[in-house]
């Protein structure tokens, strides 16, 4: 076998095994965007992904959230220590106050917004951020025509920050 081929083999042996190890999602450009239902698989995977591999803060402003994984996701990063924090809108409190019950008796920071909060937004370490018109729903997740963008633009990250700074 020729030095060529061994040295081609170990690099790729090696990429396969950093890119299993490293847990952070490896985006291609600076803004990546899915169009749902067709990439949901894609899109949840890679929000969870986001949740699980935070390792300061989390920011989300959601106009509509009642999808039981993601809040079981948050509990768990927060038990980690963590900071979740999260905006919600008041007239969707009383449909899914099990959900803001939970969230809020397992250490997550809720705030509810004062007018009327059609946002979704999340933000993770201050690196990447998420954006769309996507409500963190099953029901939205399963059948409803969206898009979800996640960015790495600094710009773009900082204006969502002052933004969810004013809750």
């Amino acid at each position: 076998m020729s030095l060529f081929k061994i040295t081609l083999i170990s690099i790729c042996l090696c990429f396969n095994l950093y890119a299993k190890d490293n847990k952070a999602i490896a985006f291609t450009s600076l803004n990546e965007i899915y169009f749902l239902p067709i990439e949901t698989k894609e899109t949840k995977n890679n929000i969870s992904k986001l949740i699980k591999t935070a390792e300061r803060n989390i920011h989300i402003a959601m106009y509509n959230f009642s999808y039981k994984k993601f809040a079981k996701e948050l509990v768990s990063s927060s038990k980690k220590g963590v900071k979740v924090k999260i905006v919600l809108d008041k007239s969707k409190i009383d449909k899914n106050d099990k959900i803001y019950k939970y969230l809020k008796n397992n250490g997550i920071i809720v705030k509810i917004a004062n007018k009327k909060l059609h946002t979704k937004i999340a933000i993770f370490d201050e690196k990447v951020a998420v954006l769309g018109s996507i409500n963190w729903t099953k029901e939205s997740f399963k059948n409803n025509y969206e898009v979800v963008m996640f960015t790495k633009d600094k710009k773009i990250i900082n204006k969502m920050l002052t933004f969810l700074n004013k809750f």
